[in-house]
């Protein structure tokens, strides 16, 4: 029993730990699924025992109608053969002596004028012949000297057994005679003893084999078929096996194979009857209609049902759980649309209601919160003012410098000491009135400071900048797009002794405002790249305050704070190559210009 218990506390355990669609998975596999197997494995070993039976069958009634065509064909032979041995006329024509070619050509006109013979062997056979040792009858077309025969397969085998009066051959000659080109034969032989003389007779019927093979195609049959004597294939309704060879056995299925022996007149003939490999694959084909509707019945309709089950069910589980989870932020939402009637559509209903008073209580402490709030603003407010204090000068005396050493080197060294003097006086009179400003109005500072760049580089820069007409009136913090720019062209153009291009991209994709800066200057180190990346995403104004290079980090932390930390920075690098910066900000954080 404690078993039991803890097989159930073990099965309990991990059911607890799945998700529904899991839950529902695992009931169909186990409850339906399994079931259907066994079931229909079952039906299918019936439906192919059914059809080996079948085969079996089909072979038998193939076999026993090709040894009715034998037994009537041979049952015709003899009763031909019998009615020529007793006709008296004939036999007298074949016993008579001739004493001139003459007479017996009289002879032989006479009896067949006055005979049934020439009409019956028209009927049905191909050839009868008589062969006699008569030595004074002239050979013709239904009479020949017994000596004629004696080089024949089938006239060897027949004298070799003395106690024999009739047999049936299959004519195989191994070499076929060239006046005779049609040698594939089936022939009747009959001693002709029922009048007493000294001349020896006998009696053929011949059936080509062509004829034979015409008639048994007429014989409806749903296997391949051989019809064999002594190992010879005389017909066979398998393309190429047609002919007096051997049977080979190697390429059938010993399994699938029907063979009837038969003992006619001397002879030993079988019979095989072939059906194919049965295989699985055969088996559907054969029953598609009956397996597809099984299928669509015992799998298909089971498995739409219970998805739709399943769907009834997660679908509205699964809305419950996004209404909780939109409980972080500081209300919850209701769930708008209830449908059903169940379990599920109660608690649904009650959620609501938990919502409605939770939201109340959030609206009694809103105010005090907004207070708390309004504190941390003026905060981030001075923070700001510190920001900026910094910024302003860092990027302010860096353009001024390149004026100064573009003097310089221009020999003008008056303009020189007159920048420089300026640039003395401005760090004590610094003042921003507004940290925000428009992409448009950065966009100017941008050209202003590439422009002044072109005197520095010449011919070593070019740049691009490419905004979208709905972008322009976006407000962005002051002087942070150039920030990016500056580190461009210090630490990627100037490192460059080639020419080098900056690109300035700004467009909205999505639900995202996306701002790319990108160089094609000396590109940063892998190593490197990982951790600017991490300090620009997690920037503070502690880490402004101890850096020693504030530019790039003072730009990301206005940015993070003006658009409530959701902006995030990327950077695509390699070295040698380039640069880009990556900046993306949610779209519902953007705000424009009036």
């Amino acid at each position: 029993m404690r078993k039991v218990d803890k097989f159930r506390t073990a099965i309990s355990t991990f059911l607890g730990k799945q998700k529904l669609s899991k839950k529902f998975l695992l009931m169909y596999f186990f409850c339906v699924l399994v079931p259907l197997v066994l079931t229909d494995t079952f039906l299918f070993k019936s439906v192919f025992d059914a059809e080996l039976n079948n085969q079996s069958h089909y072979r038998d009634i193939a076999i026993e109608s090709y040894v009715d065509y034998f037994e009537n064909l041979l049952e015709y032979d003899a009763k031909v053969a019998q009615a020529i041995d007793i006709n008296k006329n004939l036999n007298t024509f074949i016993n008579t002596p001739y004493d001139a070619p003459y007479d017996y050509y009289d002879e032989l006109m006479n009896t067949f004028s006055n005979s049934f013979f020439s009409t019956l062997s028209d009927i049905n056979q191909d050839r009868i012949v008589i062969y006699s040792n008569n030595p004074t009858m002239l050979n013709g077309n239904y009479f020949h000297n017994l000596s004629e025969a004696e080089k024949e397969v089938w006239y060897q085998k027949f004298y070799a057994i003395s106690d024999v009066n009739e047999a049936f051959y299959a004519y195989y000659d191994t070499a076929p005679v060239a006046s005779v080109p049609d040698r594939n034969r089936l022939i009747y032989i009959r001693r002709m003893k029922n009048t007493k003389s000294k001349i020896e007779k006998i009696v053929t019927i011949e059936h080509k084999k062509s004829r034979l093979a015409g008639e048994l195609k007429e014989i409806p049959v749903n296997c391949t078929m051989y019809l064999c004597c002594d190992d010879y294939i005389i017909y066979s309704t398998e393309p190429g096996a047609n002919r007096l060879t051997l049977l080979d056995m190697t390429s059938h299925n010993k399994s699938h194979m029907t063979v009837k022996e038969v003992k006619m007149y001397g002879s030993n003939f079988k019979i095989y009857a072939f059906t194919d490999d049965l295989t699985i694959t055969k088996v559907i084909m054969n029953n598609l209609p009956v397996i597809l509707t099984v299928i669509i019945f015992t799998l298909v309709i089971p498995i739409v049902l219970m998805k739709m089950l399943e769907r009834s069910i997660t679908d509205r589980v699964a809305i419950l759980g996004k209404a909780f989870g939109e409980g972080k932020s500081e209300y919850f939402q209701p769930i708008k649309d209830i449908s059903g009637t169940d379990e599920i559509s109660d608690l649904m209903h009650d959620y609501n209601r938990i919502v409605g008073i939770n939201n109340e209580l959030t609206n009694t402490i809103y105010k005090d919160k907004l207070r708390e709030q309004e504190s941390d603003l003026a905060r981030k407010n001075a923070e700001l003012l510190a920001l900026q204090s910094q910024i302003n000068p860092h990027f302010l005396f860096n353009a001024l410098e390149s004026i100064r050493m573009h003097s310089i080197l221009k020999g003008e060294n008056e303009t020189a000491e007159m920048v420089q003097r300026l640039a003395v006086m401005e760090r004590q009179n610094v003042e921003w009135h507004d940290d925000a400003v428009t992409i448009e109005e950065e966009e100017g500072f941008i050209d202003a400071y590439l422009q002044l760049q072109s005197y520095r580089f010449g011919e070593r820069i070019s740049f691009d900048i490419d905004i979208d007409e709905d972008c322009k009136k976006i407000r962005i913090p002051k002087l942070t797009l150039v920030t990016f720019v500056e580190n461009a062209c210090v630490h990627g153009i100037e490192c460059k002794s080639a020419q080098g291009w900056i690109f300035v991209r700004v467009y909205k994709k999505e639900d995202r405002l996306i701002i790319e800066v990108e160089d094609t200057g000396d590109g940063m180190e892998e190593s490197d790249v990982d951790a600017l990346q991490k300090k620009m995403n997690g920037v503070t104004i502690d880490m402004v305050k101890e850096a020693k290079h504030v530019g790039i980090l003072n730009a990301c932390l206005r940015i993070k704070m003006m658009f409530n930390n959701q902006a995030k920075f990327a950077i695509e690098s390699e070295k040698g190559i380039g640069m880009s910066v990556i900046i993306s900000i949610p779209a519902d954080l953007i705000t424009t210009a009036e």
